[in-house]
Formats: structure tokens, C-alpha cells, sequence
């Protein structure tokens, strides 16, 4: 019949919970439904199936597109942000890693900037950002949502 992903399987849980407490059938394929949907809904905003960007050089980078941000910025080799102000922007400075934010919102002083940090390629950094700007070296996919 196919493979069943883990997501399936917590779709189907959802589904039968819902079905179970809904009073008749109409009900409870409407809600069915509508559940499924949210969580379709959720995982293309939280996978940047809003639109992404390839950025190979050292022009700063903002999502032009009203109430969307990065979500996710997928390294395709080594690569550092600028220094300083603008390097990478989260969104909400202490809550995602930032060039300049340390976090203190998580922790008050158990985190750092990124400033001068090499991110490897391969690796994706998940989290909010309004913007950034690469040095010479690095080329990103960075993903809206």
C-alpha cells in the first residue's frame, strides 16, 4: 500500500481521535479534514514552500514579500555572515541565533553571536530572519515562510 511516514501515522491518530468525539459522521469527516489540513497547511510554511532565494554573492538579503521571513537557510558550502549589524537578522533578536543578539531570551547568558562562525556546508539553520548578508565565501538556499 505504500509507505506510512510517522506524519501519517500522527494524521490518522488525529483523525480517529477527532471522529470519535464528533457526533455523526458528517461531523467528523469535516474535522477529519480540517485537521489535515492545518498540519498540511503548517509543515509548507515551516519547509519554505512560500518561495526561495539562491544568494551566491555579498549584497544584503530581505524577503521583499509582506508578512514572510526566512525560515530556513540551507548552506551549499562553508560559510560565514558579515560581521556586524546585518550579517544575519532574526526576527526576534534574543530567540533565534543572531549576529548580534545572544539568545538572552532562552538563556540569559548561556548563548553567543555568530559573528565570525563558519556554518558547514550541508547544514540548514531553522528560525526567523527578515534578513542577511554573506562575506565573500559561502552560497546559501534560503527558504521563505
Amino acid at each position: 500500500m505504500g509507505l506510512i511516514t510517522q506524519t501519517d501515522r500522527l494524521l490518522n491518530r488525529i483523525a480517529k481521535s477527532t471522529a470519535t468525539s464528533a457526533t455523526d459522521g458528517a461531523t467528523a469527516k469535516s474535522s477529519s479534514n480540517t485537521t489535515s489540513t492545518q498540519i498540511t497547511s503548517q509543515n509548507a510554511r515551516l519547509f519554505g514552500q512560500n518561495g526561495a532565494i539562491l544568494v551566491t554573492g555579498t549584497t544584503a538579503v530581505t524577503c521583499g514579500i509582506s508578512d514572510k521571513v526566512f525560515v530556513a537557510i540551507q548552506f551549499l558550502e562553508d560559510t560565514i555572515f558579515d560581521s556586524g549589524a546585518g550579517g544575519l537578522i532574526a526576527e526576534t533578536e534574543q530567540l533565534f541565533p543572531d549576529d548580534t543578539g545572544t539568545g538572552t531570551l532562552i538563556d540569559a547568558d548561556g548563548g553567543a553571536a555568530i559573528d565570525g562562525i563558519t556554518f558547514p556546508k550541508g547544514m540548514t539553520l531553522y528560525g526567523r530572519y527578515t534578513g542577511f548578508k554573506l562575506t565573500a565565501t559561502g552560497k546559501v538556499i534560503a527558504y521563505l515562510g
